[in-house]
């Protein structure tokens, strides 16, 4: 049986899975995971190999169309097409009992292709989208005089997200004696893990145990991945939302700090510069 790869895409993280079901183990997952060029793709497809299939089918009636040229391929197919849009023009129509029953069929598969693609068109438009970005880079900085892991992320949307919360967690590298190689995840404390209502920016801050084993492995730059998740409700679409990242080793800064990305206008009210998120700059520079 040949063997299927699904690919599982995080932002900082990839991960390639063999051995899965194919997509037509689950065809509502599939459609809503494809992209959108192969989404309209596969739909044009569909409609056009159905219409071929009953296109052939009305061929082999003779005199089964009205108006049709006797075996005409592009006859038969383009009243296949008018079927199964239940357009019907009138210049051509079933003339045998064989090939109203078969306009019949073909009418109720046109439906409910209609009523699929449109319900899985509304459920791909209304799926949730990421709302917050995320910094390029972790930073190992100051908090309160103390060694910090801190993550900055900004609100991409124009209303406020409600009820927001965060989790930072290490994930570890586990290998025993005799090889064998396993991942812990440990959970990260945060100053502040809930946000009742992010408008702006959020500064996710973890404080360093000095003697913990993760500022070792920061410092003598380790493998280490840290993982940060953040969940909310989307106040406009009253929809929840969820946003997270991977960072690797490579992707976390030792001793700097965010550079200043909020502006207090005159009038009192506060500009964002979303571009500025990803900057950082050395302690004391």
């Amino acid at each position: 049986m040949a063997q299927h790869v699904k690919s599982t895409n995080f932002e900082g993280f990839h991960v390639a899975k063999r051995g899965v079901p194919s997509g037509f183990h689950d065809l509502y997952y599939a459609a809503m995971e494809m992209t959108w060029p192969r989404f309209i793709g596969s739909a044009c497809a569909i409609f056009l190999v159905t219409n071929l299939l009953f296109g052939a089918v009305f061929v082999c009636l003779p005199g089964g169309l009205l108006n049709a040229k006797p075996g005409s391929f592009p006859d038969a197919f383009f009243f296949s097409v008018e079927t199964l849009a239940t357009v019907g023009y009138g210049n051509m129509a079933p003339a045998t009992y064989a090939a109203h029953a078969i306009t019949t069929i073909e009418i109720m598969c046109g439906l409910l292709l209609l009523a699929t693609v449109t319900g899985l068109t509304f459920a791909r438009f209304s799926r949730p989208r990421p709302s917050l970005l995320f910094s390029k880079f972790a930073i190992v900085g100051k908090h309160e005089g103390q060694d910090a892991l801190i993550v900055r992320v900004a609100s991409l949307r124009s209303q406020p997200i409600a009820q927001v919360s965060a989790q930072m967690s290490h994930v570890e590298k586990l290998e025993t004696a005799d090889g064998r190689v396993s991942r812990k995840i440990n959970d990260l404390p945060l100053v502040r893990s809930h946000n009742p209502m992010l408008t702006m920016t959020w500064t996710i801050i973890h404080v360093l145990d000095p003697d913990g084993p993760l500022v070792a492995a920061l410092r003598a730059r380790r493998k280490a991945r840290i993982l940060v998740a953040i969940s909310g409700l989307d106040t406009l679409l009253a929809t929840p939302t969820f946003s997270g990242r991977f960072y690797s080793a490579s992707e976390i800064l030792l001793d700097h700090e965010f550079e200043d990305m909020i502006v207090e206008l005159d009038d009192g009210a506060f500009e964002v510069d979303i571009e500025k998120v990803h900057l950082t700059r050395p302690l004391g520079a």
